[in-house]
């Protein structure tokens, strides 16, 4: 009894230790991978159809639970419809 309650308790604790609490991808999302020299700013000129860029901006930020505008090369962003 006291092994499965240690066993439990280890799951629970790796289950919400790895939670990003960012959804994946829908299916009308597209997934980038962050290149040398890219920019928020870059990037969402890239993908803008017509909207605000600096709206796009936010909205990728606020997608992808991002705190600040650093990213990182290799780093995978979901680019959200709007």
């Amino acid at each position: 009894m006291l092994f499965l309650l240690v066993f439990t308790s280890f799951l629970i604790i790796s289950t919400n230790a790895s939670s990003t609490g960012i959804e994946g991808p829908s299916a009308s999302e597209q997934v980038i991978t962050v290149g040398s020299g890219d920019t928020l700013w870059t990037i969402a000129s890239r993908h803008q159809d017509g909207s605000d860029i600096g709206y796009l901006v936010y909205a990728i930020k606020n997608r992808n639970g991002l705190e600040s505008a650093t990213i990182f090369p290799g780093q995978k962003l979901i680019i959200p419809v709007i």
